[in-house]
């Protein structure tokens, strides 16, 4: 039989960080070279109805 495996100790506890990267209005303000808005875009000829 095969011997067991000991497990490998536990990683310790560290809380998580909190990364800001701006407001929502900043966030979703126009960008890009030619000002296109960040939102979503639907294909006018679609092939899934």
């Amino acid at each position: 039989m095969a011997k067991p495996v000991a497990p490998e100790p536990k990683k310790p506890y560290s809380a998580p960080k909190l990364t800001v990267y701006g407001t929502v209005r900043e966030l979703t303000q126009k960008v890009g070279i030619h000002g296109k808005s960040d939102k979503g875009h639907t294909p006018r000829n679609s092939t899934h109805i």
